[in-house]
């Protein structure tokens, strides 16, 4: 709790005593608070829980808090939660250490690439699933957690599914140690801090929670082996769904006159639309401020704001502050905004009904991103956008006809990436039979053969496909593209290590370069 000295005004005093109050009254509102002891318990007696949460019903951000009150956090261990997204599991933590009244990094933090706000007292560690997958290659029974949360594992992100899979056999290790009294297991030449730490100890049973937006539980029930589900109900209102007369030729003009439709004749709200990527957000986001300069002063006050993943942090973080008294925010979004994060005061939302997704081509070895048709789950998700703070309106760019063209539900990644990536990490986790781990949907046996050849051409694994050494444990302790990491690791015998460096981290990232609107003609 912080401090206030002697000087310290009155008025500060009673603003942190209102904001402290507001937050009690805020958790008390939800629809998970009422049901706190229940999930509890469940937790206690199921090793494994679904848990499927409607649109705005708090279990991101709540159900860690109820776990650390109920005391999975005793002997020092830990709740982790994962997020498909970078931005989330920042936004995330940084709201629930402040719901805990206490500084980030501390009690709550958050672990990302690049960026780690943790210290030896997190119990509540927020994190991406792909930084999850990179612990267990050190301790690969994640000896540190009491329970683990897969938080928006209806998006079926590639690292998701590996981690349901690695999850599901680690429960299962840590379940038969339990059981006999053992204690953990030696992990030979490459066991690490942790593991010698925790050695000797009896090893506890793994409680995995698997939390999803989407009402179809059935899958991961199954998948756990007859899981129990628990349905909570969302704060949801009511959104009206708007469909247009004729099929849109122009998804991203009838966006922009859609944008000024709302802003010109409907009430006060911000808006919130969504785009396939950066170069669509960042054309937009131009010609809105171009069209605003024209309107007459009292209807040109428009405040647009972008948030897309290589956005960076600090300007993603835009996106969730309160416009100026007076002025309505324009949020333009990727698929980035359809779950986890709430954006404050959105109201209306524009869907053209399309986004970006990976495909993979495993007979040419071609990876690209295609835009295609968004699904109807997806659809369900951004219209629920607009009823997380009251009743909203959602503007769909195509004809009531074409919504049930699109298919249910997403295709999982896993069906449609390279996973030459996947299957160095699963052999660098000892896992040998690729072809027969238990994902949850299994990829394509062609695409296994294809990455497995390209790994063995690479010199990561010998031709009986075991990990090389060392240049096979080198390139999987590197989070990188197999090509990127192998490139890295002859560089040094070439004697250009850093011009290597610089040529894959430039290859790594979408685009180190940002360009402000408002310096444009500098950069050029």
């Amino acid at each position: 709790m912080p401090s206030f000295s002697a000087g310290a005004s009155t008025q500060k005093q009673q603003n942190y005593q209102r904001r402290r109050q507001q937050i009690r009254e805020q958790r008390k509102s939800l629809p998970i608070a009422s049901v706190e002891k229940r999930l509890v318990d469940e937790v206690r007696k199921n090793d494994t829980l679904i848990i499927v949460g409607e649109t705005g019903s708090g279990k991101t951000t709540q159900l860690p808090q109820f776990l650390y009150d109920g005391g999975f956090c005793q002997d020092g261990k830990v709740i982790g939660i994962t997020q498909p997204r970078r931005v989330a599991a920042v936004t995330v933590a940084k709201r629930v250490a402040e719901e805990c009244n206490d500084q980030l990094g501390k009690k709550v933090g958050y672990s990302i690439r690049f960026d780690d706000s943790t210290s030896n007292a997190t119990r509540i560690k927020y994190m991406t699933d792909g930084l999850l997958l990179r612990e267990a290659l050190l301790d690969p029974l994640l000896s540190k957690y009491s329970v683990i949360v897969v938080d928006e594992a209806h998006e079926r992100t590639v690292h998701t599914d590996v981690l349901l899979g690695l999850l599901k056999k680690v429960q299962h290790s840590r379940a038969n140690a339990s059981k006999n009294g053992k204690t953990l297991p030696s992990m030979g030449h490459s066991q690490n801090l942790t593991q010698k730490a925790c050695q000797g100890t009896i090893c506890a049973p793994l409680k995995l929670i698997i939390m999803s937006a989407s009402l179809d539980a059935k899958c991961f029930s199954d998948y756990f082996g007859g899981a129990k589900a628990v349905h909570i109900q969302g704060r949801q209102y009511p959104v009206d769904i708007l469909y247009t007369y004729q099929p849109e030729s122009d998804y991203l003009d009838a966006t922009l006159v859609t944008i000024f439709q709302i802003h010109l004749e409907e009430g006060p709200g911000d808006i919130l639309a969504f785009l396939t990527g950066q170069e669509e957000i960042e054309s937009l986001e131009r010609l809105i401020n171009e069209r605003a300069r024209l309107l007459p002063p009292e209807s040109s006050k428009i405040w647009t704001t972008p948030i897309y993943s290589s956005l960076p942090s600090e300007q993603q973080m835009n996106a969730f502050k309160s416009a100026p008294a007076g002025t309505r925010k324009v949020v333009l979004a990727t698929n980035i905004a359809e779950t986890s994060v709430t954006i404050p005061g959105i109201k209306y939302v524009i869907d053209p009904g399309m986004v970006k997704a990976r495909a993979y081509n495993p007979v040419t070895g071609m990876e690209s991103l295609i835009i295609i048709p968004v699904s109807k789950a997806q659809a369900l998700q951004r219209s629920g956008r607009a009823g997380r703070e009251g009743p909203g309106k959602c503007f769909r760019l195509f004809q009531e006809s074409e919504f049930d063209k699109l298919v249910d539900s997403t295709v999982p990644e896993i069906k449609r990436c390279n996973l030459s990536n996947v299957v160095l990490q699963l052999k660098a986790l000892g896992i040998d039979d690729i072809i027969g781990f238990d994902f949850m949907e299994k990829p394509s046996r062609t695409a296994i053969l294809k990455s497995l050849e390209q790994l063995i051409l690479l010199g990561a694994l010998t031709d009986d496909y075991k990990l090389s050494d060392p240049v096979g444990h080198q390139m999987a302790r590197l989070p990188l593209d197999p090509m990127y990491s192998k490139a890295l690791i002859v560089a040094s015998e070439f004697k250009c290590l850093e011009e290597m460096l610089i040529v894959v981290s430039m290859l790594s990232v979408e685009s180190i370069f940002f360009s402000p609107r408002e310096k444009l003609e500098e950069s050029c």
